[in-house]
């Protein structure tokens, strides 16, 4: 039981490191954010911070293998009956969202700043594939399903799923929409292209 609770402390804890360095990351860039900083934010001493990740590098790998998991659990959770798929695949924006811990805000000076940094931009590329990897692998499960036709692009539409979230994403960032216009622009594309891959047709 005690080795139970250290283990649920530790994740626990490890957790909320990650969501303390995306809330510092975004209020004072990447670059500016000093581990103390991130120690401070979540009650701890930098040795103790340390234990848990060696650099800022470390803790943002971290934050994108924490939501390529959210994105896995959204993807097996949601999905599991056909006649759910359109109210299904309409709630996972929001749900994955709200589950990645706002790395949405400061996912583009990653990108920016990965230019000039060898290390962001291998985990930036490393985690784009595995995403990719992950959308594909989740259509091809529905192909399996009888979900959708076995003539869909795979590889294009799980690009384009990809692309539509950063779109949104960007756009919420530079022209401020809202989260229900975000919902609402996903919500019709995703009807489109279900519509368009069902095995129903």
């Amino acid at each position: 039981m005690r080795t139970r609770a250290t283990s649920q402390y530790r994740a626990e804890l490890r957790e909320r490191i990650i969501q303390s360095a995306v809330e510092n990351f975004a209020k004072k860039g990447f670059d500016k954010t000093r581990m103390e900083d991130i120690a401070a934010s979540c009650g701890l001493a930098k040795g103790t911070l340390y234990l848990y990740f060696k650099s800022k590098e470390d803790l943002f790998f971290a934050l994108c293998e924490y939501n390529l998991e959210q994105l896995r659990n959204q993807l097996s959770r949601l999905f599991s009956k056909k006649e759910n798929i359109m109210s299904d695949a309409e709630r996972f924006y929001d749900e994955y969202r709200r589950a990645s811990l706002g790395a949405d805000t400061i996912w583009f000076e990653m990108i920016a700043l990965s230019t000039r940094n060898p290390k962001l931009r291998k985990i930036l590329a490393e985690n784009q594939n595995k995403v990719y990897q992950a959308v594909k692998e989740f259509l091809k499960a529905q192909i399996e399903r009888g979900f959708f036709r076995e003539d869909i692009d795979v590889d294009a539409i799980a690009a384009g799923l990809i692309a539509l979230y950063n779109g949104l994403a960007t756009n919420k960032l530079l022209l401020q929409t809202s989260n229900s216009e975000s919902q609402r622009v996903w919500t019709e594309t995703i009807r489109a292209i279900i519509g368009a891959a069902s095995s129903k047709q």
